[in-house]
């Protein structure tokens, strides 16, 4: 697939290569698996001196090192007789012969399972090179591993990267740009296929490699996922089996709960059949050290915590693939894509919100919004209505920071009665205790279509016809 955006991460790369003119300059990148890490140093690299190691988990200690030894060889790092027996001779080899090189390990973590000893080795050379100008360029997947390995004070290469950062998927208007690689034309299929897979660009990618050009959603689904040895068959319990490792079966009860919709910690407990303190610490880790989950916090009460699965494709397996095993047979892969067409709008609804809070962004970026906004989030608490006490939601509140507040509704409907939707938004804001007296009030409301509109000074109305214009699509 043709090499999308991603202007921003290449600059850095080129500054960092830049610097490293004067000095060793190691780089930690770290991100999401498919999020296009190997892309974009392979981006990076055309033109320039530069090696590429893939650090594969499955192969020996003997066996990588004499496929690196390869690859010194085929660049004319080292001559056809020369052999390189140990990783501190490797090392020797690119510390010593390698200036001005650009040097790239790919799923660094893995020496994990490889050797380990590369770590205390490789921090030795750093020590012992660092005036040696030379660009190294670490990249990582499994966040939990990559954090231990840099970030942990105990370990032997903690302090030795010059600089990190964590490569982020697409944006919204970056995914929809893959869509129309693929053939859509259709504003709402291509925000469909955003829906699914966010803005990973690997599974656009394969899309390509399959030619399932503009093709209905649930199609695509079930030719990567659901067929019988369908290509993606196993991608999301393979990246969690190499995040989680043998500890996994608590960390896959609370993914599931979240996914269903249990989004309390007292409901997450309740859904894994635990109490909530013995959770806590997982559930910590799978925000803090694995990034599959975000807690949100609408008011200072930690009581009213909740939490989301960050990546969508995560989040559609454990709605509709985890826990099914048992009840679909492998061989019959039409009931279970039966069941996902049967289901699969209530997924939409809420991966809708996810694609308004993205498309608000946007807005924001280019001030086509009445203010500024300095914050975005969702928005949830109680109040005592007629005596009853009731829970209200609204799908998203922003403001400047200072004296204007945006009360934002989604709804993936057909033919919105806007007034009606906005009357009932203006009741929900009155308990949004942010700055009542000096505050003034704006509205958004974002649906599929509008069956009456409303026309008000302080509000905002937004179709996908209107959605598709504000992001240029065409």
């Amino acid at each position: 697939m043709k090499f999308i955006n991603r202007k921003e991460e290449l600059a850095r790369l080129e500054e960092y290569n830049r610097l490293s003119k004067k000095g060793l300059f190691a780089v930690a990148v770290s991100g999401l698996r498919r999020v296009g890490k190997t892309t974009l140093v392979k981006e990076f690299m055309k033109g320039k001196k530069a090696l590429y190691f893939f650090v594969y988990e499955s192969k020996t200690s003997a066996s990588l090192l004499a496929e690196f030894e390869g690859e010194l060889r085929k660049c004319g790092i080292i001559t056809e007789l020369e052999t390189i027996g140990t990783w501190n001779a490797f090392f020797d080899v690119i510390f010593k012969r390698c200036k001005g090189h650009i040097i790239i390990f790919d799923e660094f973590q893995n020496f994990f399972s490889v050797d380990k000893s590369v770590f205390s080795i490789l921090q030795r050379y750093c020590d012992e090179y660092k005036e040696t100008a030379m660009n190294i360029i670490i990249l990582g997947s499994l966040i939990g591993l990559f954090k231990k390995i840099f970030e942990d004070k105990k370990k032997p290469l903690y302090g030795r990267i010059t600089a990190k950062f964590r490569l982020e998927p697409f944006t919204l208007k970056h995914s929809l740009e893959a869509a129309k690689l693929l053939k859509y034309a259709d504003f709402e299929e291509a925000i469909k296929l955003y829906f699914l897979f966010g803005g990973f660009p690997k599974y656009y990618a394969c899309m390509e490699q399959f030619e399932l050009f503009n093709r209905d959603l649930i199609e695509v689904i079930g030719y990567l996922f659901i067929q019988k040895n369908a290509p993606l068959e196993n991608e999301v319990s393979d990246i969690l089996k190499q995040e989680f490792g043998k500890r996994s079966s608590l960390y896959y009860s609370i993914l599931h709960a979240i996914a269903s919709g249990k989004t309390k910690l007292a409901e997450i407990a309740d859904a894994a059949h635990m109490k909530s303190s013995s959770i806590t610490r997982h559930v910590s880790e799978l925000e803090d050290r694995f990034e599959l989950i975000k807690s949100v916090m609408p008011s200072e009460s930690k009581k009213n915590k909740r939490y989301f699965i960050v990546h969508p494709l995560i989040l559609f397996w454990f709605k509709f693939v985890y826990g099914k095993f048992s009840e679909y047979s492998i061989v019959d892969c039409q009931q279970m894509l039966d069941s996902v067409r049967a289901d699969i709008n209530a997924f939409y609804g809420k991966r809708f919100e996810a694609v308004c809070k993205d498309f608000m962004l946007e807005l924001n970026k280019g001030n086509s919004l009445p203010f500024k906004l300095a914050h975005i989030n969702n928005w949830w608490g109680s109040a005592n209505i007629e005596g009853e006490r009731k829970e209200i939601e609204i799908d998203f509140v922003a403001d400047n920071n200072e004296d204007r507040i945006m009360f934002i509704e989604c709804k993936w409907k057909e033919n919105v009665d806007a007034a009606k939707i906005l009357e009932e938004l203006k009741e929900k804001s009155k308990f949004v205790k942010w700055r009542d007296e000096t505050r003034k009030e704006h509205y958004c409301i974002i649906a599929k279509s509008f069956a009456k509109k409303t026309s008000e000074d302080n509000v905002l109305l937004f179709d996908l016809k209107e959605m598709a214009e504000k992001l240029y699509w065409q």
